[in-house]
């Protein structure tokens, strides 16, 4: 008051009314109208507020509403928000005013809960609901409550009173729609309630205005296809402050929905308390209720989200010159490189120090820019982080934060890239000679009961194609035919044709050698091409003197390139690999086409056995060797990654390898930024 007396001295103002008294809070507790006694002789409580049923037998129920269960009646429920007046619309469309339903015009007037009341005349059951929008310290409940009461429902009354429909009109029936179509429809059904369907309610949005004009279009209009309603019909209204309330359009709209027994026809009081009991016991329980945040952070909050946690950043809009911050702890994930090394004597110290790693021939020096040198390590047969000197550390990865290339980091692996180029181009070049000459000098040192290669299409036991899957050809000790390593896993030896140690034999072969050890094996089910290997196996014992020394030969030689060569590439590999590639024992198929990495007969036994490729992919035979997208760093294959891109956030100057999904984000982003233009753009492959 003394603000309001410096106003009047200074400026010759006075107030037009002056209130010298103190002032008082506004109680918005509830408790007020628990209190209320909202009975009336023609209604009563169905539901309380706390979703208790207070009717127990359906004998009670048809006693309350004083008639017999052999009656038909219909469901009309109304719903709103609460002050729109829905007790009193219930009054007039169906009780030609008679206050059936209690109402107030006292601001702490509220109906809480559902009450029941019946129009004999029209065989209507009238369910009189609590409003929305109220104070209340359980909404979901309420939300619950109503939607069940909706549920078991044949006519829906919506009344809003207001200039135009508001969204938590749409967000109610879109709520309601989901709940039918999801839980209620199937409760109903498996209960074995008569009369229940697929479809709910019909809907009559009544809508009233003073000011402005109703919606023109009042018709009846089918929501079975958007909607699991059987109808939704508006009505609208104007009614100006000196007029009273028509509701003639509404009982007309009412008068029809309860004639139309197409879709929903009339049922038994004891039929209709069931279903009400029924979705009562079975949505039941406690609902934690969310508290309503009254400052949404999200307003003022710096808008970037970290890529790796997808956690947002925690300062203010536009903070210049500040970094972003989340107080949370990021995850680590290998395409992003967002682990860092932190000297951990500086870190004990209250300090967060990155430390640097300076690469020599030899050795891995870490240097920390506040203590100096820290750990020193060899660059190959050793650990690049010593754990007793640094910390390791996830950071958030921001995504309007671009990454700079500070050169070839990649150095190693750019090497090997290159060598594997060259290797894979002079094997394609020459695969097909080389397997021809192979073939050819394997038939000049082979027994002579052993078929020819060339002779060799098909698995002489699953009948697989060699050349379609690609797939090796092997030969029976004991038979001489060509099989695949899948049909010939057994070792025994063949005495009889002069194998004394254990050699690969096929299963017919098998049983017939663990019956008859020194006799000689024979195809027990020729074939039109085996007849003349029938012959040659009756001819005297062959020569397998030079098999068995190449044999010796091609494995003494393979074995030594396998431990010189495949173990110093893996060495070079693991030391060379890029940290956000994902490992090889996490790698273990395409991640694009699913597609298992594996030689050519894991994959035919995958395909044929398991059939897990996916749809879109077909099995082409061959092996499927793993790579790595220079991009994201996943594992991919051959035919998933025919693009090659320079990727210079990443290090990769040059072109190189990257997967079809990169590739497509590059080429939608490239087309985003032309001016309005859309066109092919195609990446460049080799």
């Amino acid at each position: 008051m003394a603000f309001m007396r410096s106003l009047s001295e200074v400026y010759g103002l006075r107030p037009d009314v002056v209130c010298d008294a103190d002032f008082k809070s506004i109680n918005f507790n509830n408790s007020d109208y628990d209190s209320l006694d909202h009975l009336t002789g023609q209604s009563f409580l169905l539901l309380d507020a706390n979703e208790h049923l207070h009717i127990a037998t359906p004998e009670l129920f048809c006693k309350k509403l004083k008639c017999p269960d052999t009656a038909k009646i219909k469901v009309v429920s109304i719903f709103g928000n609460t002050g729109d007046g829905k007790s009193h619309t219930m009054n007039h469309a169906l009780f030609k005013g008679e206050e059936v339903f209690k109402t107030s015009p006292e601001q702490k007037s509220c109906t809480l809960g559902v009450y029941a009341a019946i129009q004999e005349d029209l065989g209507v059951l009238c369910l009189d609901t609590e409003g929305l929008l109220s104070t209340s310290s359980r909404n979901t409940k309420r939300m619950r409550m109503l939607l069940k009461i909706l549920a078991i429902s044949d006519i829906v009354i919506y009344r809003t009173r207001s200039e135009r429909l508001h969204s938590d009109m749409y967000e109610f029936l879109g709520t309601a729609s989901k709940a039918f179509c999801l839980h209620f429809s199937q409760a109903l059904q498996s209960m074995s309630i008569p009369g229940a369907t697929n479809l709910g309610p019909a809907v009559i949005i009544f809508h009233e205005t003073k000011h402005t004009n109703p919606l023109e279009n009042s018709v009846e209009e089918s929501a079975e296809e958007k909607l699991p309603f059987s109808s939704l019909r508006y009505v609208g209204i104007q009614t100006s402050i000196t007029e009273t309330t028509d509701y003639n359009k509404l009982i007309a709209a009412l008068r029809m929905e309860l004639e139309n027994t197409t879709v929903r026809s009339p049922r038994q009081p004891s039929v209709i308390f069931k279903a009400i009991r029924a979705l009562n016991k079975k949505f039941a329980g406690e609902i934690i209720e969310k508290s309503i945040n009254p400052f949404p952070e999200q307003y003022f909050t710096c808008p970037i989200y970290c890529d790796s946690c997808n956690r947002r950043c925690q300062r203010s809009m536009g903070h210049d010159g500040d970094n972003h911050l989340n107080s949370q702890p990021c995850q680590h994930q290998h395409q992003f490189e967002n682990k860092v090394d932190i000297c951990k004597s500086c870190y004990n110290n209250g300090r967060e120090v990155v430390v640097i790693r300076k690469e020599t021939w030899t050795y891995i020096i870490i240097d920390c820019p506040h203590c100096g040198e820290i750990a020193r390590n060899w660059k190959y047969w050793g650990s690049a982080t010593d754990s007793s000197a640094v910390r390791s550390q996830t950071i958030h990865v921001w995504r309007d934060e671009n990454v700079i290339a500070k050169g070839p980091i990649h150095s190693g692996q750019i090497m090997l890239d290159r060598v594997n180029y060259v290797y894979e181009a002079i094997s394609n070049i020459s695969s097909q000679p080389a397997g021809a000459i192979k073939e050819w000098c394997a038939d000049k040192v082979a027994p002579k009961y052993w078929k020819p290669n060339h002779e060799i299409i098909n698995c002489s036991s699953c009948k697989k194609n060699f050349e379609k899957y690609g797939i090796r050809k092997h030969h029976c000790r004991g038979c001489g035919r060509g099989f695949c390593d899948a049909c010939t896993q057994n070792r025994m030896p063949v005495p009889s044709r002069k194998w004394n140690e254990p050699v690969r034999v096929c299963n017919d072969c098998r049983q017939q050698l663990l019956k008859h050890p020194d006799k000689v094996p024979h195809n027990s089910n020729p074939s039109n091409d085996d007849t003349n290997l029938a012959i040659v196996q009756l001819s005297p014992e062959a020569d397998v003197t030079a098999r068995k020394c190449g044999e010796t030969l091609y494995n003494t030689v393979t074995k030594v390139a396998s431990v010189a060569l495949e173990c110093t590439k893996e060495i070079i590999k693991d030391s060379a690999r890029p940290d956000y590639w994902i490992p090889d024992v996490e790698a273990l198929q395409c991640s694009i086409c699913k597609v298992p990495f594996g030689t050519a007969e894991e994959l035919v036994s995958v395909h044929l056995n398991n059939n897990t490729l996916s749809p879109e992919r077909t099995f082409t035979g061959g092996d499927c060797r793993r790579h790595h997208c220079r991009k994201c760093g996943q594992g991919i294959c051959s035919n998933c990654s025919q693009s090659r891109q320079a990727v210079p956030e990443r290090g990769w100057f040059d072109e190189v390898r990257v997967c079809d999904s990169c590739a497509n984000d590059k080429l939608i982003t490239t087309c985003n930024l032309t001016n309005g233009t859309t066109g092919d753009i195609k990446s460049k492959t080799d």
